[in-house]
């Protein structure tokens, strides 16, 4: 039986492989837009003798771009697990989702492709609701869904989780396209991790469920 986990392995020549092609489609991307980046250019530019190459791995350039977008997926991936952990507290959920979105953007690679994505979304619509559908609402339903759960649980107060759910992405968003996409508009944030812990409190702090006091407490009040 072969080894697919070896040097040199058929495994490992098929992600080296597919590697190359997506650091060439995010650069031709970058360069050419969307619609410019053809399937031969790509092929050119990762040094393929022939485009039909891109086809071993790639059904066409819309997998080649979902591809590229699943690069980010260890957040994608910390979003999902918030789904199968409905019933922990956000003060444990919420810093693990924040800390995994700021890592992610500060990714160089990944910050071009947030570019590619921005230039090109107002212009082509197809490509926004490609781009939407694996990425910003997959990330918006899991929230909801967990902090719906969390209202359940009277760990959060009563609130719209639809409107929740974008204001917490909003606050990161916010500085990803500030600190790590417009430099000028990001001028005096604090650093990455000050930040996180500054968006977690202030989204609980304004969430958190209203503490009643203890009988005790309140016959001494009243006593008082």
């Amino acid at each position: 039986m072969t080894n697919q986990g070896a040097a040199g392995s058929p495994a490992i020549a098929d992600s080296g492989r597919r590697a190359q092609i997506l650091d060439a489609a995010l650069h031709v991307m970058a360069e050419h837009g969307f619609r410019g980046a053809s399937i031969k250019r790509i092929a050119e530019r990762a040094g393929l003798k022939s485009p039909a190459l891109i086809y071993w791995y790639f059904k066409d350039k819309y997998a080649v771009f979902e591809a590229m977008l699943r690069r980010m997926s260890p957040f994608l991936n910390v979003v999902a697990e918030a789904e199968a952990s409905l019933d922990e507290p956000p003060e444990v959920v919420l810093p693990r989702i924040v800390e995994s979105f700021l890592l992610t953007v500060q990714v160089p690679a990944n910050r071009r492709l947030v570019r590619i994505v921005l230039s090109e979304v107002a212009r082509h619509p197809a490509v926004a609701t490609f781009f939407a559908e694996r990425g910003p609402l997959v990330i918006l339903s899991s929230l909801e869904r967990y902090l719906s759960r969390q209202v359940e649980l009277g760990r959060l107060r009563p609130h719209d989780p639809r409107a929740a759910a974008r204001a917490f992405m909003g606050m990161l968003i916010v500085y990803a396209l500030g600190r790590e996409i417009f430099p000028v508009v990001g001028a005096g944030f604090p650093p990455a991790d000050e930040y996180g812990k500054q968006v977690t409190a202030i989204f609980l702090g304004g969430l958190a469920a209203e503490r009643s006091a203890s009988p005790s407490g309140r016959g001494r009040a009243e006593r008082g």
